[in-house]
């Protein structure tokens, strides 16, 4: 099953991932994990309104998802009030992604709290993966590709461990054996094979969801390994990423498509900054550049509830349809272009894009669900979306 960021779960990586990227980029440092109780880890009050607000917000996004998350380590996926049930369509790439947000925003905040249960998600998450019986070296997931792609696994994994405040020796060597399985998948001329092999050396047939993993795993497993340089540098990581670029980004130009864009943006974000090679920028550019015209503002629509989403790309051509919480994605590569723009001295572009991402957090904002907007629930209805976490500490700061 792919990783686009639908449901739930999407609009927590969008207010506890790319808040906190966008947060920093703005010049709110993370704070070190050993920050005191729960409430004292920044002040909103301190900060402009906008950035105030996207604060609060990434906070709720998070404090949801720290209350999401189950004693056995996984998170529950979502939860529908009326029925009293829990909603359908969990993944177990989705749980790897509610884990690297939670990570990212423990390593934000540095809320212990947020620390401890990524950490339990994580080793949950790990319990799920084994070393290749022929090279100790390698680590992936029990599942086979055609159920939980492993090449996505693999780097949403990586990207959750190494943005936990402090991993530890134990975890940061399997995300090192993790790292090697995305090594052990890149084919001679750079791209990253995305599905398993049957003994003959033939690919498995891809479902109706992996027809389009392209789109998907490899920007997340190169993404996941640049990410890891953060803690265990190696030159063989970069080499590999610069290979996969000379592929993807002919592809991508032949074969545009959103969900594209994200992944592969933050990854090549990743190695500009670490090597300040142009070509890596040079693509994150021609990749931001195209997602921000997709951008509904108010000269692209007559809707004002349509401002700061994305229009969908279908069948080679922007189509005008309401947009959803999958905007949040595009924000996240925006977020991370904008510090390319910057580390780059393009002050055109880095307002450019800052300006979009903005745009798109006061869009996803009015999606999310808050102390604010949920008065008017009956209180029970209220605390079965987690929505009673804290209440104190976001009333102090709505005053």
């Amino acid at each position: 099953m792919r990783t686009g960021k639908p449901l739930v779960l999407s609009a927590v990586l969008a207010s506890a991932g790319v808040l906190t990227g966008w947060l920093t980029l703005s010049g709110q440092e993370p704070r070190p994990a050993s920050s005191p109780e729960p409430g004292a880890f920044h002040d909103p009050t301190r900060l402009p309104p906008l950035q105030g607000t996207i604060y609060v917000s990434m906070r709720e996004g998070a404090e949801w998802l720290y209350r999401a998350n189950r004693p056995d380590g996984l998170f529950l996926y979502g939860y529908i009030p009326s029925l009293a049930t829990p909603m359908e369509g969990d993944s177990f790439l989705r749980q790897i992604g509610a884990a690297f947000a939670l990570a990212r925003a423990a390593r934000f905040t540095g809320d212990p709290r947020y620390t401890v249960r990524a950490r339990q998600a994580v080793l949950t998450i790990l319990a799920h993966t084994a070393t290749d019986p022929k090279d100790p070296t390698i680590r992936f997931t029990r599942y086979p590709s055609f159920q939980h792609n492993r090449l996505g696994a693999a780097g949403l994994l990586v990207l959750a461990i190494n943005e936990l405040p402090d991993p530890g020796e134990e975890l940061l060597q399997q995300s090192e054996q993790l790292c090697h399985y995305i090594r052990s998948r890149q084919q001679p001329d750079g791209s990253l094979k995305f599905l398993d092999e049957v003994p003959d050396n033939t690919f498995l047939p891809a479902n109706d969801e992996d027809k389009d993993g392209i789109n998907y795993y490899p920007g997340e497993a190169l993404y996941g390994l640049m990410l890891s340089q953060r803690h265990r540098p190696a030159e063989w990581k970069t080499d590999l990423v610069r290979k996969a670029l000379a592929y993807y980004r002919p592809f991508w130009q032949q074969n545009k498509n959103t969900a594209f864009v994200p992944w592969q943006t933050s990854a090549y974000a990743e190695a500009y900054l670490r090597t300040r090679e142009k070509p890596f920028a040079d693509f994150v550019f021609e990749l931001s550049d195209w997602i921000s015209s997709l951008q509904y503002d108010q000269r692209t629509t007559q809707n004002p509830l349509w401002v700061g989403g994305f229009a969908v790309w279908m069948d080679g051509k922007a189509v005008a349809m309401p947009p959803r919480v999958g905007s949040a994605s595009y924000a996240e590569g925006l977020a991370d272009a904008c510090r390319v723009a910057r580390q780059a001295g393009d002050v055109a572009r880095f307002a450019r894009y800052r300006e979009a991402t903005e745009r798109c957090f006061q869009f996803l904002a009015t999606l999310q669900y808050s102390v604010a907007n949920t008065r008017h629930f009956e209180e029970r209805y209220r605390l079965s979306f987690f929505f009673d976490c804290h209440i104190d500490f976001f009333e102090e700061i709505a005053k």
